[in-house]
């Protein structure tokens, strides 16, 4: 994954080294980053954070919006809602691991 500029790849970069300042402060022996995946747009985030020994899931976009109106009792939509509930649902166990495309089946 290269971008010019770095934008994207300092961004994923800072992403990685929060997480594992997070996991340090609290003594956590493992972290797992829940996301909800938006077409093909979440692969070089998985692939990048792959190769960071750390582990991405995803949860059903449909589960988080079924959710949302059970959060509080309003079917409004934000990014901070959001984010709680897509935690909610991986802390639950309500996630998929995806496997992402090797070799031939990999854009490069």
């Amino acid at each position: 994954m290269t971008h010019t500029g770095g934008t994207p790849l300092a961004g994923l970069t800072k992403l990685v080294s929060w997480m594992k300042e997070i996991q340090q402060q609290y003594a956590k022996t493992d972290v797992i980053l829940g996301i909800e995946p938006t077409g093909h747009y979440w692969f070089p985030q998985a692939e990048f954070l792959h190769r960071e020994n750390i582990k991405m899931v995803i949860v059903n976009p449909h589960h988080v919006n079924k959710s949302k109106e059970l959060e509080d009792n309003s079917p409004t939509k934000n990014d901070y809602k959001d984010a709680r509930l897509i935690a909610d649902l991986v802390r639950n166990g309500k996630y998929s691991e995806p496997t992402l495309p090797t070799s031939v089946y990999a854009d490069s």
